[in-house]
């Protein structure tokens, strides 16, 4: 896993669909079952927002793009108020592929750039 942060700073991201961190990652994904296919949810750790109005992104291998989409947002429209999923045709248990976030803590106005490979 590689974690590639653009602007500022550094953060680890590790943990993602059930890898072990010690340091606690700022985002996860969780794949279950929607009938045929995966929904794949994107999960925030507590006290991170991830940003809606840049909607989040998984590049598959083989060229797809997922983005990621919430029923509910916050008030102003910004940040997702619940997990953002998205559905992927057919069944897996592993993914694969470059996921882009923009994710900011509670008390900050600037949100942060997060690719992690998968």
């Amino acid at each position: 896993m590689r974690r590639h942060d653009r602007r500022w700073g550094s953060w680890l991201v590790l943990g993602v669909l059930g890898c072990g961190a010690s340091t606690p990652a700022p985002l996860r994904l969780a794949a279950s079952r929607a009938g045929p296919d995966t929904r794949v949810t994107l999960i925030a750790e507590p006290g991170l927002k991830v940003n809606a109005r840049l909607a989040p992104a998984l590049e598959l291998p083989d060229g797809r793009v997922l983005r990621f989409r919430a029923a509910r947002l916050t008030e102003d429209s910004a940040y997702f108020a619940e997990p953002a999923s998205a559905l992927l045709p057919g069944h897996t248990t592993r993914l694969h592929g470059t996921l882009h976030a923009s994710v900011c803590r509670e008390d900050e106005l600037v949100c942060r750039s997060v690719t992690l490979e998968l």
